[in-house]
């Protein structure tokens, strides 16, 4: 599998450093992403949290034209949710029924859209770690721990995972295949919870989880995502080392016993900041329909409340599109607002 045809749709940050790995691995790898992307080709690097850098190898292909994707063996697709649907269209167009497709995206709506266009062949991703794009778009950074996960596949797409497995495993990023990923996705959905926060109040990851106002309203979006979640007949999975619920309760403890288990759990790098804060930074669209508001969604489609969720998303909404500086809020503010919002 060494010589596995990979392509990328939609190398942003998460996809540029996916596919960099590949290609170290041995694949021959095609990134599609934006013009910037094709503008820095030859200076691209991928840095990994231990201080590992790859460089592109000669094989690979950057471009912005999805056409490139036609001969691939395997896609990743990395696109923003907004831009799923779209995407699945025009993987159906281009690729033969037997390519498998793996979703590394935010959220548990991005599966069934691309499932819709391409059927059973798609597979469901996790990244759990966060990417920074630095130095001008050619760099893309590691800034938080956590696992890289997807699903197991049946058959022939079962022999195209465990190749990529490979690939990523030569190069240094373990991929772990697992046949509960519908579980996994869940529970990392209730940790991306975190990325509204940080996008309401401003703040970088680790100042979210130094701030107890701020983990006071994340504990409380977990709680209610977990309700939500097993509503809809999810069981949320462990992902980072506790199960969600406990998670939940340690934020709610003391400064200094929360850090301390949070740095036996992840590293966080201080100026990481979650992809949601990101977007708004850069002015663009953000997903957080897809994590905050989804819970609130399927919070009131099953009758129950998500003021916490709720409460995000909406700040998040109002700052969407906005000329800087943005009108981000404290994070004792943010507390303030949910408890307003709560019954």
């Amino acid at each position: 599998m060494s010589n596995l045809k990979i392509g990328v749709l939609g190398a942003g940050a998460i996809g540029a450093f996916l596919g960099l790995h590949a290609a170290a691995g041995g694949a021959a790898v095609t990134l599609v992403g934006r013009p910037s992307l094709v503008a820095r080709a030859g200076a691209l690097r991928a840095i990994r949290l231990d201080g590992a850098e790859l460089l592109p190898p000669p094989s690979l292909t950057v471009t912005d034209d999805p056409a490139a994707l036609a001969d691939v063996e395997l896609v990743l697709v990395t696109v923003k949710s907004r831009d799923t649907a779209a995407s699945a269209a025009r993987l159906a167009e281009l690729l033969p029924p037997w390519v498998p497709v793996v979703s590394f995206q935010n959220g548990l709506g991005n599966l069934p859209r691309l499932g819709r266009a391409l059927g059973p062949r798609v597979i469901a991703g996790m990244v759990s770690f966060n990417v920074i794009r630095e130095d001008e778009g050619a760099t893309f950074r590691q800034a938080t721990t956590g696992p890289l996960i997807a699903g197991v596949g049946e058959g022939a797409t079962a022999a195209a995972m465990r190749g990529l497995a490979e690939l990523f495993a030569a190069s240094g990023l373990p991929l772990e295949l697992r046949d509960d990923i519908d579980a996994i996705a869940a529970g990392k959905l209730l940790l991306n919870l975190n990325n509204g926060i940080g996008a309401a109040t401003g703040l970088p990851i680790a100042a979210t989880l130094r701030s107890r106002d701020a983990r006071w309203v994340f504990s409380r979006a977990i709680l209610e995502g977990l309700g939500a979640l097993r509503r809809a007949g999810y069981r949320p999975a462990n992902v980072i080392g506790l199960p969600p619920a406990i998670i939940a309760r340690t934020l709610a403890l003391p400064d200094a016993i929360v850090l301390r288990i949070a740095r036996r759990l992840i590293a966080v790098d201080p100026e990481a900041r979650s992809s949601t804060l990101q977007d708004l930074l850069a002015g663009k669209a953000t997903e957080i329909g897809e994590l905050n508001g989804a819970i609130a969604d399927l919070a009131e489609a099953h009758g129950l409340q998500a003021p916490a969720n709720q409460t995000i998303a909406a700040i998040v909404r109002g700052l969407e599109g906005k000329a800087p500086p943005l009108g981000f809020v404290t994070p004792a503010e943010l507390r303030a607002r949910v408890v307003a919002a709560s019954p």
